[in-house]
């Protein structure tokens, strides 16, 4: 009896628990998490660099304003047919719209008229500052005289005849855009309008600039 008390019986041997982390279904979710995270971040990427380029597509790309001249109005004009001469005095506005996200500066320039391609008057307008998105207008007045053009070099007799001149008024803006006081660019904007003078109404129609 005391030998079988005394003996030992073997334990049985302790049931082997797998780790967390070896089981097939933690991996598959951590290996889920690992791609999601990935995708996470390399949209941000993505999203970061489109984000860049349109900024440097539309803010930092630096255009040339557009130059116009918005209206001519005739304030006095003398003519005669015989011998042909005209002396006209014009009042006119131009504009200079800024389209960038900086503002544009510009210097004095000058405006001039021709008529059959010979200059026959010009002006000076003062600089200004067109904000950013904004149309800046310079009024100015002129005087244009026949007797600066070169003799026998155009029709003014037949369009004195016919009581309308063809008028050219070109001009050419200087100047710089800054964005942020940090970047200066300088851009130059010209202007190229047509226009006729009708001389018994003493009007300007059919402005159109290019």
């Amino acid at each position: 009896m005391a030998d079988q008390e005394s003996q030992i019986w073997p334990l049985a041997p302790e049931k082997l628990h797998q780790r967390s982390d070896e089981n097939p279904t933690f991996k598959a979710i951590r290996r889920e998490r690992s791609n999601k995270c990935f995708v996470y971040v390399f949209s941000g990427i993505v999203f970061f660099c489109v984000t860049i380029l349109v900024f440097a597509l539309l803010v930092l790309r630096v255009k040339s304003p557009e130059i116009r001249l918005r209206s001519v109005t005739v304030k006095s004009i003398k003519y005669t047919s015989s011998p042909p001469s005209f002396n006209v005095s014009l009042s006119g506005q131009m504009s200079v719209k800024n389209p960038n996200f900086g503002d544009y500066e510009f210097v004095p320039t000058t405006v001039s008229f021709l008529y059959s391609r010979g200059a026959v008057g010009s002006t000076k307008v003062a600089k200004g500052l067109a904000k950013v998105k904004k149309t800046e207008r310079l009024s100015f007045g002129v005087d244009l005289r026949s007797n600066k053009l070169p003799e026998g070099a155009n029709t003014l007799e037949s369009d004195m005849n016919s009581g309308m001149l063809k008028l050219t008024g070109t001009g050419k803006v200087s100047g710089k855009v800054t964005l942020w006081k940090i970047i200066n660019k300088r851009k130059t904007g010209k202007m190229d309008c047509t226009m006729t003078l009708v001389l018994k109404s003493k009007t300007i129609k059919d402005l159109v600039c290019r």
